[in-house]
């Protein structure tokens, strides 16, 4: 499995926030809630202040267990690691739903097909197919915040490449390589996901 190392920005940012800057603890949670937020929800279900409280939780493990990360993978995968253990705890004590299982048995699949993206093609009829809400939010719950903010100024704001890359500062052609890798992302992980559903209906 390729592993994904932690950008320069993400490093100086652990640093600060080791350093005991309390604005560089802050910027840490805000840039990173809204990811962390959908993957505990998706995984826990409608449950608001379950989500919230476990939410919390991860963020509070994470700032007490900053210095023992390694950097070997992106700041937003190590948090939603420690999401996971919170929300298996969680699971002892209730039932969980079915597309909760799912994405529990598949998260290793889901890691490794993010860390080592496709470069085929990706057919338009996959981010179409949403027919199993759920599931998309699901799926997109477990990509990475590059990932995900992409394809939604894609296909949920309407923007166009070029209002993307202007938005983020990228170059077009990097933007559209950006987009790229995010669609099949998006593809391999929702075919994944909808793969298992299908095999314990």
């Amino acid at each position: 499995m390729t592993e994904i190392l932690l950008s320069p920005e993400e490093e100086a940012l652990r640093s600060r926030v080791l350093a005991g800057d309390r604005a560089a603890a802050e910027e840490l949670c805000r840039r990173h809630l809204d990811g962390v937020y959908e993957f505990v929800h998706y995984r826990v279900g409608g449950d608001r202040a379950t989500v919230e409280d476990l939410v919390q939780d991860t963020f509070l493990v994470a700032v007490e267990k900053l210095a023992d990360f390694d950097g070997r993978s992106s700041l937003h995968t190590w948090l939603c690691g420690i999401a996971r253990n919170k929300i298996r705890a969680e699971r002892r004590r209730r039932r969980p739903r079915p597309i909760e299982d799912v994405l529990e048995e598949a998260d290793d699949e889901i890691d490794a097909i993010l860390a080592q993206v496709a470069r085929e093609p990706l057919p338009d009829w996959v981010l179409e197919r949403a027919e199993t809400r759920e599931l998309v939010g699901a799926t997109l719950s477990s990509l990475t915040p590059e990932y995900r903010d992409a394809l939604v100024a894609k296909y949920v704001d309407g923007l166009s490449v070029a209002e993307m890359a202007e938005r983020t500062g990228r170059g077009v052609k990097a933007t559209e390589s950006h987009l790229h890798r995010a669609r099949v992302a998006f593809a391999r992980v929702f075919e994944l996901v909808a793969r298992r559903r299908g095999e314990s209906a």
